[in-house]
């Protein structure tokens, strides 16, 4: 779930070969779910069709949280990542988030087997990436 220019170049360099590297096909929620109807169909459809969602939390970008809500609301695992532990709201900070500091000179790398190793990892043990609903009646 990426939404924002800034990313499209670590889209390209870092998540995208991530995604490749642990064996899935990349899609886009906010570029590559293409089709008719309406856009939060589509979005729907392509994150209860996904296997694993990564989420880039930095900035906060309400498309993203909104989308990570459906990921959840649909107990998908979730790799949730970030350059600030600022951008994390209280709510999720007991889910477990990459964090990266542009300012490492291999921050790119690092982050790209971080990605992928966690996506493998979402893939082998789903209930350590999934938010489960605990519902009380």
């Amino acid at each position: 779930m990426f939404h924002n220019d800034a990313f499209c170049h670590s889209y390209s360099k870092i998540y995208k070969p991530a995604i490749e590297k642990a064996g899935l096909r990349p899609v886009r929620a906010d570029a590559e779910i293409f089709g008719t109807g309406k856009i939060i169909d589509q979005i729907w459809s392509g994150i209860n069709a996904a296997k694993v969602l990564v989420a880039e939390l930095t900035t906060r970008n309400p498309n993203v949280f909104y989308e990570l809500g459906l990921a959840h609301a649909l107990e998908k695992p979730v790799v949730l990542v970030s350059s600030n532990e600022d951008d994390i709201p209280f709510d999720l900070k007991h889910i477990r988030v990459i964090y990266y500091d542009m300012t490492d000179p291999f921050w790119g790398s690092k982050l790209l087997d971080k990605v992928a190793e966690n996506i493998l990892s979402a893939i082998e043990h789903p209930e350590e990436a999934v938010l489960r609903r605990t519902l009380q009646n």
